[in-house]
């Protein structure tokens, strides 16, 4: 938030050294991000970290600044003349959300399009905003001041009834930028009985935007349900500052602060006449919050004690009303505009921010330190990573989210059959959970962020399952099975299996071998190392070359082999040619040198076993 400090200083007095200002300011919570020095005079960039909608604006600063340096606060001048009304002559309004909270509107006839003066040109400047005209400067300016966005239509253009709705999905709305926009079934709007007035909450329609030839305007101001409005600026990318501020939960009283703010400023610049009262719709009017706070509570939270006088004289600073006063507690009511504070922590956070929280003494910790135990998925997960990484493999950190049209036919790989919508979307692109690796790596790749491929070193099937199986070998988990699998997207496709549940999945994605493990599934699957004593006899070492047509796993082969006989201690694939498979197998006895006629009889045990189990034969 960028605060020029000439216009600050008209609200409240403030420091002659800006550092004491600023600092002031970070130790309160609103960290200095920058100083400005402008031809407009020097701005302040606060960092506002917290959910402190109050404090997007001049005056929202100028209150905290009169609380921290116990200055006093001057208010802007309002308009005090008209009441408000429940309907508008000449126009009428339809809310038809539950996403309305309160709206005002006013007419206001005969207005004068001119360039906005100095004092309205450079504060705007200083800020960020460009100047477009005198209306459009002046509900910019109010809404900067006041923290309340607002916006004008072109009221000859509207020409009927004005309504507030859900947008039909697949409506558009060109905005002033000439940007088009198509809406759907979940955003909020304004519109006459045609066409879209305006996105509510982010931006209006070029159509109705005030020009030159401008006479009469509608002058709104409104506070709406800001999950909503969030959703609809990041589906939209419309970051403006009044979706900006919409989104933080603004306070519906600030709608008549603002909307009198600016008659007062037209009334007073000349620029305009009130065409009618003001219309008023607020359904459900906001009740004030009624907090106990005990002052032991406040020294427990706290950490060191807190003199009475001083919490109630803090309390006070910030505006809040003390409506009861006992030695043991009081009751306190936040300012309507302080929409962040719902519980007596919260109090007793605005307590400690204004005396300081270097305050609180550091004290050596009096209990024991717990013990340090992490997770067995971090562990497990730390490990995975390091075990990866010594097999050559380089890893990629990727976002969680995805586009739609990077969700690959999205039941092929995952259990679920439609992906999670992500409400609170980080950008406008990416509305799902990715439902499988696929989507990062393919959006990663087209973004062309360096993925790597084990395709580039030319890695078969063969030496990909390797690493899959020495993987497994490091994590000391047997008996993983492999099956094939049929994938719409995925060639060679293959799932995991451990204890005939899968834990993984895999196979060719447009030359790039891909496997999914699902490590949940494998926590506790480690088995206990077991060390052996170096055999005293040596194995008989033979290789078998067996034919394997289509549809016959040369792992469930291997399988077969180790199974027929005791005597078999280890199975190797060491070479394939078409459908001829050659495994080296080892046979060994723990207390004897083995006899041929004792490897003959194992071998001939392998070759029954092929032949009643898989129909093979061994090759002569």
């Amino acid at each position: 938030m960028r605060i020029p400090i000439e216009w600050l200083n008209e609200y409240v007095k403030i420091p002659k050294n800006i550092s004491v200002l600023t600092d002031g300011l970070t130790m309160a919570g609103h960290m200095l991000d920058k100083i400005d020095n402008t031809k407009y005079g020097t701005v302040i960039d606060l960092e506002l970290r917290g959910n402190r909608a109050d404090c997007y604006s001049i005056l929202g600063i100028a209150r905290e600044v009169s609380a921290i340096f116990k200055t006093p606060l001057t208010h802007p001048k309002t308009d005090t003349l008209h009441k408000t009304i429940k309907k508008i002559s000449g126009l009428f309004l339809k809310a038809d959300s539950n996403y309305v909270k309160r709206v005002m509107m006013v007419k206001i006839n005969n207005v004068k399009i001119t360039k906005s003066p100095d004092w309205l040109k450079n504060r705007l400047s200083a800020y960020g905003i460009e100047p477009l005209n005198n209306i459009v400067d002046l509900t910019n300016y109010v809404m900067l001041e006041t923290g309340e966005p607002m916006h004008a239509f072109d009221a000859d253009r509207i020409g009927g009834d004005v309504f507030i709705r859900i947008a039909k999905k697949g409506e558009k709305i060109i905005t002033f930028q000439n940007k088009t926009i198509v809406l759907t079934d979940d955003d909020l709007v304004w519109s006459n009985n045609k066409n879209i007035l305006s996105v509510a909450g982010a931006i209006g329609s070029k159509e109705f935007s005030i020009t030159d030839n401008t006479q009469n305007i509608i002058l709104e101001a409104a506070s709406y349900e800001q999950a909503n409005i969030r959703r609809t600026i990041y589906r939209h990318n419309l970051l403006t500052d009044a979706g900006i501020r919409h989104e933080k939960k603004l306070d519906p009283t600030l709608v008549e602060e603002g909307i009198r703010r600016y008659l007062y400023l037209i009334k007073n610049e000349g620029w305009g006449e009130m065409g009618g009262e003001l219309f008023d719709f607020y359904p459900s009017p906001i009740t004030s919050k009624r907090i106990t706070l005990y002052y032991d509570y406040i020294n427990r939270l706290s950490g060191f004690e807190i003199d009475k006088k001083i919490s109630v004289d803090v309390l006070r600073r910030l505006n809040m009303k003390i409506v009861g006063n006992t030695k043991d507690s009081i009751q306190v009511i936040p300012p309507s505009y302080r929409t962040d504070i719902e519980s007596k922590e919260d109090l007793v956070e605005e307590i400690l921010r204004i005396v300081g929280y270097d305050k609180i003494p550091n004290n050596v910790l009096s209990l024991e330190i717990p013990p340090d135990k992490m997770p067995e998925y971090i562990e497990q997960e730390r490990s995975v990573k390091n075990i990866l990484i010594s097999l050559g493999f380089e890893e990629v950190i990727s976002i969680p989210f995805t586009a739609p049209k990077y969700q690959p036919l999205n039941s092929s790989l995952s259990q679920r059959t439609n992906p999670v919508i992500v409400a609170n979307r980080p950008s406008p692109e990416i509305e799902e959970m990715r439902m499988n690796m696929l989507p990062s790596e393919k959006y990663t790749e087209y973004r062309a962020a360096g993925i790597l491929y084990w395709e580039k070193d030319g890695m078969s099937y063969r030496k990909f399952k390797g690493k899959l199986e020495a993987f497994f070998t490091i994590l000391n988990i047997a008996d993983v099975k492999y099956e094939e699998s049929e994938c719409q997207i995925l060639t060679e496709s293959f799932k995991i299996l451990l204890e005939n549940n899968i834990v993984g999945i895999g196979g060719n994605y447009k030359g790039a071998y891909f496997a999914e493990i699902y490590l949940d599934n494998l926590l506790g699957k480690s088995r206990i190392t077991k060390v052996n004593l170096w055999p005293k006899h040596p194995p008989q070492i033979e290789d078998m070359t067996i034919k394997i047509p289509r549809g016959v796993m040369a792992g469930e082969v291997m399988q077969k082999i180790k199974s027929s006989s005791t005597l078999v201690s280890e199975v190797e694939l060491k070479d394939t040619y078409n459908i001829s498979y050659t495994f080296r197998i080892s046979y060994q006895h723990p207390e004897k040198t083995l006899t041929n006629k004792e490897v003959e009889k194992a071998r001939n045990s392998i070759s029954i076993k092929l032949k009643n189990d898989l129909n093979l034969t061994l090759d002569a």
